[in-house]
């Protein structure tokens, strides 16, 4: 990855256009009409009054009125960019602008099954399962999934912790599952110290990295859950939010203490020595991280290149501390507050709901934080939307008449933007070029157009921007670029 994360551009789905008549109607008509204009570096004359200025819309015939709103009945606004450049939202066909982000669906099932054989401490081989979560009555053929961890210590707690949210996903169209990984037996062997607990945890790390490769496992062969290979996330409560960090974060390009690198080669390498032969053929690379509560090792081993992460935690946390401490009185741990900030300066993309005086429990169940815990759901569920449906196609966009080459794209950062500023940067070539930017929510309405020239940085403002989801057009002769913005 480079430097700075961000969300690609908008990109077209032949699959949405074949399987939408009216959708391959007006995906033609822009691929006719549109990159004439849009490509040849010439503003469109007549296509934007679709969308903006009362005035011009009086001024339309009554069969242009009519088209506008069968194109607003078929869900295609912004539509100027579709009759523009002949692009549709999305990489993933189930996208839709509203599954992901919101609840969906209004009931879920649950399917257990095992996904792993794996050694326990006591030298037993025996078989983790986990509880799978998915919208009742769902036609998508791909699914993002979602794989959670309970918390504990390490020592107590089951995968039907999770249940409240791997629900909450499920309903919002995400597979999700709660995996059970190892637990140290306390009963026979008595209460374990920090070497033990460490041990614990970096099994319990195996048992998720094994679960994540189930997946794509499942998806290569008997396809029986229907995710997106491309798309699995993390995340967990507590001790499963620890195992789920180290899961994105550690890996051999890191500073591993030899106390751990020791316990690490004990329990198979990074990737760990849970699931069959064929299990760990698989990749278990993971595309972002829900961390409720959770800490990691050390910052440092968040780097630029890293998946983007979203966090809750509370600033009176006794048991996984805020900040830096020891959790539980068992291992040190740097919490969400020291994690988030060496992201954001470290160049990945993080996002942090603090609660303050929130502890480690009455966070996630008192009704005082419901607010603030909705909050970061809602806006959770935003980046993992994002990261679904925004993902680029090949460096080429191909059509019959024509091969173009990638359009610009991450060129506006930090993406999502928490702050008022963004950067714009573009490659070397464009250091003599004069361009629109061009700023558009999702019903089409514009709030930003600026006039720049050369290939930047360019400082630009979005103070008066609220929240959402915005397409930022980048417009001029022989400059074009489409990208998402999520705006926190």
């Amino acid at each position: 990855m480079n430097g700075v994360w961000s969300l690609p551009q908008l990109t077209r789905s032949s699959t949405a256009k074949e399987n939408n008549p009216m959708l391959r109607i007006w995906w033609l008509l822009g691929a006719k009409v549109g990159r004439s204009l849009f490509l040849s570096g010439r503003p469109p004359v007549y296509f934007p009054y679709l969308i903006f200025g009362a005035e011009a819309r009086q001024r339309l015939s009554f069969l242009t009125k009519m088209m506008l709103l069968l194109m607003r009945a078929t869900l295609l606004l912004p539509v100027f960019l579709l009759l523009e450049a002949g692009l549709v939202v999305g990489q993933n066909p189930s996208c839709n602008g509203t599954r992901y982000k919101v609840p969906v669906f209004a009931a879920v099932q649950k399917t257990t099954v095992p996904y792993a054989t794996a050694i326990s401490h006591l030298g037993q081989t025996i078989t983790l399962s986990m509880d799978v979560y998915e919208p009742q009555g769902d036609t998508a053929k791909q699914r993002p999934v979602v794989v959670l961890a309970h918390g504990g210590t390490f020592i107590f707690g089951n995968k039907a912790d999770m249940a409240r949210w791997c629900e909450l996903l499920a309903k919002r169209g995400y597979v999700a599952a709660s995996i059970q990984y190892r637990l140290y037996p306390i009963i026979p062997l008595g209460f374990p110290d920090s070497t033990k607990i460490m041990d614990t945890a970096i099994k319990a790390v195996g048992d998720m990295k094994a679960a994540v490769r189930y997946f794509r496992e499942d998806a290569a062969g008997k396809n029986q859950f229907r995710i997106a290979p491309e798309h699995i996330f993390v995340g967990g409560y507590s001790a499963g939010a620890v195992a789920a960090l180290h899961a994105a974060f550690l890996d051999a390009e890191d500073d591993i203490p030899l106390f751990m690198q020791t316990l690490i080669n004990n329990n198979g390498g990074l990737q760990g020595n849970s699931g069959s032969t064929t299990n760990q053929q698989y990749s278990s690379a993971v595309g972002a991280v829900l961390n409720l509560s959770g800490g990691l090792y050390r910052r440092g081993w968040i780097r630029a290149d890293e998946p983007p992460m979203a966090s809750i935690h509370g600033t009176a946390d006794a048991t996984v501390p805020y900040t830096t401490g020891v959790a539980a009185g068992l291992a040190y741990l740097e919490g969400s507050g020291v994690l988030h900030a060496h992201a954001l300066q470290a160049g990945t993309w993080s996002y942090l709901k603090t609660i303050p005086g929130g502890g480690h429990t009455n966070i996630y169940d008192n009704a005082a934080y419901a607010q603030p815990l909705s909050d970061y759901w809602m806006r959770a569920c935003a980046l993992l939307e994002h990261l679904t449906c925004y993902q680029p196609d090949p460096e080429q966009i191909t059509s019959a008449e024509h091969t173009y080459n990638q359009p610009l794209s991450g060129f506006l950062y930090p993406n999502p933007l928490l702050a008022d500023r963004a950067i714009l940067q573009l490659p070397n070539e464009y250091a003599n070029a004069t361009f629109d930017l061009v700023l558009l929510d999702g019903s089409g309405r514009q709030w930003l157009q600026t006039r720049l020239t050369g290939q930047g940085p360019h400082e630009v403002v979005f103070s008066r921007v609220p929240a959402g989801v915005y397409t930022v057009l980048l417009r001029g002769v022989g400059v074009w670029g489409v990208q998402q913005l999520l705006r926190f």
